[in-house]
């Protein structure tokens, strides 16, 4: 058995299950899982809190990704298993095993393996924000975006793939902004 990939995996898995926007909310006596969408992420922090809470919770979110990389890296284990920050996000320990949609610590492991393609993808989010006005759809089409900046930017195959799976992951997590967009009930970011 190869201990510093387990080590890796572990020790990624648990960085990634830090409740940091449900910690953030709590400071307000909050329980962001009561509250907007239910969603345990920054974005919804941002809405129900306020925005000073919702950038608190936003680093500490993309920093779990950026740890959980530096790990996978440390421990010399396959940089795939850094992934297991956004399933720690996504279904965290901490919070019997619910949590956001990973969308934040996503951006984190891209912003340690190619700050480039990280620069690209926030890009292709705020486009399609101003175009769509949904957050919901820019980071979708965002991560989905993303193996195709690192293809851009040289990145290895075993993070094109990573990065091309946890797209997919990202717009099964959001199937409840999906319904809600075709119900025509989302929430849009600013008026036309």
């Amino acid at each position: 058995m190869d201990w510093q990939a387990l080590g890796a995996a572990v020790s990624c898995y648990l960085i990634g299950s830090l409740p940091f926007s449900y910690v953030v909310a709590r400071l307000k006596n909050i329980d962001i899982r009561q509250h907007g969408s239910g969603n345990v992420g920054a974005t919804n922090v941002t809405r129900v809190v306020g925005v000073g809470y919702g950038a608190l919770a936003l680093v500490g979110d993309v920093g779990k990704g950026v740890v959980a990389a530096w790990v996978a890296s440390l421990l010399n284990a396959p940089l795939w298993l850094s992934g297991l920050a956004v399933v720690g996000h996504n279904w965290s320990i901490f919070l019997k095993f619910t949590g956001g949609k990973g969308v934040a610590t996503t951006l984190g492991l891209l912003l340690f393996f190619s700050w480039p393609a990280l620069l690209m993808t926030v890009g292709v989010w705020a486009v399609t924000v101003l175009l769509t006005r949904y957050v919901a759809v820019g980071s979708m089409i965002a991560l989905l975006s993303a193996p195709g900046a690192l293809y851009i930017f040289a990145g290895p195959p075993e993070l094109i793939g990573l990065f091309g799976a946890l797209g997919v992951l990202a717009v099964w997590q959001h199937r409840s902004n999906i319904e809600r967009i075709l119900q025509g009930r989302e929430g849009r970011v600013f008026k036309r």
